[in-house]
């Protein structure tokens, strides 16, 4: 991410170096580093280091060296004894801060990115990495401001505009969140949640809660004509209920939380525009992956994770959004590799050992599906999918009772009755004869009321 601008900052040789045979080394050392031959460089620049331990400026060279290479835990290193050394120093902040974004480090990120903005306010890639931390950090307020200003320093860049977008959707559901939280039931929350079921077709849903905003507000505005025209059209467009006051970023009254997230949204959405207007990039084929995956086209999203792919084959989170969606298209051969090659690079967080293991259950191989699916769970024991995979595992395993719990505790994530089916089976297959009979009437009950919530939602009607 760093660019050849600040990368030419190795080229000065510091002036502690400038006499006698250390001078000749660190000439050697600069020539190498220009003829671009790394690991001779590297070797150069740490027998100088060596010999002047305490020059923070060729420990920083170094650490340059050491990034580039992509050997960023040496180059944190390197970053931290020259700011020891030279505490103010900014580009040991900006490559300090670099080398742990790369580690997947963003919390220890954050620090240093922001000293290094501070003291070079016009650094437009320590500018980026410290908006991409904050994003990476849930920091939706603190990524946004910045990746706004990175747009502005350099409009042609994909990385500003994707992070943008992805700011605001963040500060959308922050929003969202907040008004499900604190006003429950109101006219603002019916509406809200009309808005999102719009995207998903589901107009019985929708035309339900905005009959509930209407019935508690009957003076919404555009509330009414918007379910009018839903009824007669079956339109799939969004509707708005009147315009976006100026000022919400502080405001907490549903009103102000709805209007909120409605202006995140839509600024959302003008960022993801300008990304698109760009030449083809690795985050523009994320975004376009992301959104067929939001409307479940999986063989389609896998389609544009390949094309980020070839654009960007090491970028580890796009091997990782091409992974999900090959297991969500149901190509477990596929997904598989990738998954490996993520697990040996140190990335085995509870959803990329689950995504293994539900895979291996997916090809039929239970056995090997539970030691990873027993590793997500003990990584995040409240991950659902994975008991759910881990219930089916013991079940075709054989072993009922284990199979029990994890069923019962996925229930609330049961999408299609199978895991109520699963579970009447496992009570039968276990010898408790009424709790299958029980289950499976839950399960023809469950499977009863979704086709009936299908009719509904595709015909617009109520329930």
């Amino acid at each position: 991410m760093v660019r050849s601008a600040v990368i030419a900052a190795i080229l000065v040789i510091p002036a502690a170096a400038q006499t006698g045979e250390l001078a000749d080394k660190a000439k050697k050392a600069r020539e190498l580093t220009l003829a671009g031959k790394s690991d001779e460089a590297i070797a150069a620049y740490t027998e100088l280091v060596e010999g002047r331990p305490d020059d923070a400026g060729l420990r920083v060279n170094l650490a340059i060296l050491l990034y580039k290479s992509k050997r960023y835990r040496e180059a944190a290193a390197q970053a931290e004894r020259a700011l020891k050394l030279a505490p103010d120093l900014a580009t040991a902040h900006l490559f300090l801060g670099a080398s742990r974004l790369e580690l997947g480090e963003p919390a220890l990120a954050i620090e240093p990115l922001e000293k290094a903005v501070e003291a070079m306010p016009k650094d437009r890639n320590a500018r980026l990495m410290l908006a991409q931390a904050a994003l990476e950090l849930e920091r939706y307020n603190m990524a946004g401001e910045h990746f706004r200003l990175a747009s502005e320093m350099m409009p042609e860049n994909p990385k500003a505009w994707y992070g943008l977008g992805r700011s605001h959707e963040g500060l959308a559901r922050e929003k969202e969140a907040e008004l499900e939280k604190t006003a429950p039931g109101s006219a603002w929350h019916h509406l809200l949640l009309a808005a999102s079921l719009v995207k998903q077709r589901r107009y019985g849903s929708v035309m339900r809660h905005y009959k509930e905003a209407l019935a508690i507000d009957s003076g919404l505005s555009g509330a009414a004509a918007c379910l009018a025209r839903l009824i007669r059209e079956r339109s799939a467009g969004e509707c708005d209920s009147g315009p976006v006051p100026a000022s919400t970023a502080t405001a907490t009254s549903p009103e102000a939380l709805y209007w909120a997230s409605k202006a995140h949204r839509r600024m959302a959405g003008e960022a993801y525009a300008r990304l698109t207007r760009l030449p083809p990039s690795p985050e523009s084929r994320m975004h376009a992956a992301k959104t067929l995956e939001n409307l479940s086209l999986y063989p389609e999203a896998v389609r544009e994770w390949r094309e980020a792919q070839a654009l960007a084959p090491e970028d580890i989170r796009i091997q990782a959004g091409l992974a999900s969606a090959l297991f969500h298209a149901r190509d477990f051969a596929a997904a598989l590799p990738l998954l490996e090659k993520l697990m040996s690079a140190g990335t085995s967080p509870a959803e990329i050992q689950f995504l293994y293991g539900a895979s291996l259950l997916g090809l039929e191989q239970p056995e090997a599906a539970v030691a990873h699916l027993e590793e997500a769970l003990r990584s995040d024991p409240q991950f659902l999918p994975a008991r759910a995979a881990l219930g089916q595992a013991y079940l075709r395993l054989g072993k009922t009772e284990q199979a029990i719990p994890h069923l019962e505790a996925s229930l609330a994530t049961d999408e299609d009755g199978s895991r109520r089916f699963q579970l009447a089976r496992a009570y039968r297959l276990a010898g408790r004869p009424e709790d299958a009979k029980r289950a499976m009437a839950d399960y023809e009950n469950f499977r009863r009321r979704a086709e009936e919530t299908l009719r509904m939602e595709e015909g617009g009607e109520q329930p």
